[in-house]
This record gives C-alpha cells, sequence and structure tokens, in this order.
C-alpha cells in the first residue's frame, strides 16, 4: 500500500473510532460502509482494517464477519478466513455463501478432505446445488480421480437442466420491462446452457 493510501486510511478509521460522536453501532456501521467500498475496488487489505474495527463496536455483526473472512480470502489467507467462515457456519448452518466460501477456502489451501467433508455436509440439506458438485469435480481433479470427476460433473449437469428455461424467462420478463442489458445478460446465460433456445428469442 502506498504511504499516502496508508495515511488516509489509518486517518479515517482514527476519525470514525474517536471522533464519530456517536454510539458504538453507528460507528460499526460507518466502518463496515467504508470496508464495503475498499472490497468493491478490490482493496482488500483496506477493507479489511476498516472492518476489523467495525467488529470492536459491534462483535456480533454476522455480515460484518462474513466480509471480513471474504477479505482474508482475496487475500490468499485460508487460514484466517476459515477460522471466520466455521464459526460464521455454526450460526448459519443454511447459508450457501458460507458454504461455498469455505469450502472454497479448504480446496485452495489444498485440505481435499476437510473440503469434501463440507460437501457431503452441504448436499445432505441440497442435493440440487449444482455447485456443490462442481466443487466436488474439482477436488476429485486435485485427487486425480477420474470416476469421481465424471461423477460430479454429471451430476453438475443434471442439477443444472431447467435453468435454461428460468434463464429464459427471466430474459422474457426484464425485456418486457424495457430493461435491455438485463434482458441480454440472461439470454447469454440461457443460450450457454442450450442453444436451442435461440429460435425463440
Amino acid at each position: 500500500m502506498r504511504p499516502k493510501k496508508f495515511f488516509w486510511v489509518a486517518a479515517t478509521l482514527l476519525f470514525c473510532a474517536v471522533f464519530a460522536g456517536c454510539s458504538d453501532r453507528k460507528a460499526a456501521k460507518t466502518l463496515y460502509i467504508k470496508a464495503l467500498e475498499c472490497y468493491e475496488q478490490k482493496d482488500f487489505k483496506s477493507a479489511g482494517a476498516f472492518i476489523s474495527q467495525s467488529l470492536k463496536f459491534d462483535k456480533q455483526n454476522q455480515q460484518a464477519k462474513f466480509l471480513y473472512a471474504k477479505t482474508f480470502f482475496f487475500q490468499g489467507q485460508y487460514d484466517k478466513a476459515q477460522e471466520i467462515l466455521l464459526d460464521l457456519k455454526k450460526q448459519n448452518q443454511d447459508n450457501k455463501d458460507i458454504q461455498l466460501y469455505l469450502i472454497k477456502s479448504l480446496i485452495l489451501d489444498q485440505k481435499l478432505d476437510l473440503a469434501l467433508g463440507q460437501i457431503k455436509s452441504a448436499q445432505k440439506n441440497d442435493r440440487g446445488d449444482w455447485r456443490l458438485y462442481q466443487l466436488a469435480a474439482l477436488v476429485a481433479a486435485k485427487q486425480n480421480d477420474t470416476e469421481a470427476r465424471l461423477k460430479n460433473l454429471g451430476a453438475a449437469c443434471e442439477a443444472l437442466d431447467g435453468f435454461a428455461q428460468v434463464y429464459f424467462d427471466l430474459a422474457f420478463v426484464w425485456r418486457s420491462l424495457g430493461i435491455e442489458s438485463k434482458a441480454m445478460e440472461f439470454e447469454e446465460k440461457c443460450l450457454a446452457l442450450d442453444k436451442s433456445y435461440s429460435e425463440l428469442f
């Protein structure tokens, strides 16, 4: 981080923490918004600094904790990300985003058996999520298990069956509302899954 940028982050943190003149919850929200802004700009180090301060004011903010985990994830600090994600998962068993980030973090950290365990655990509650099969196929590829890879990719294809129709319907609705950019987005997704829909657009 450049010296000027670091000074700006440090000064903002100090201002929010000391001179905010407001409740802890309001200070936490201000810092959280700053963290989101940095995160969207892919400045994960600054985002992490802001979110760390935010959590000092509001230790129970689940969204802030998840954002904190993602800042570590995108900096390649998978152990730190996993620690937060595992804690979040205990309190949010059905949160797909937390599950997926945890699994991806374990895979990238080469903890393949643990990743597979998390995948199987998630599949007990949802056998229709193609992303879980795709991640299982990725684990199989890293383990040089071609049979398991093919099996999981096949299951992912089955789970995706019908998605083309959903994307087609979404494209139709957005086009009827006059939002062409969104219509095109879903049209592309539809055709990527099933070219036969091209005659219908």
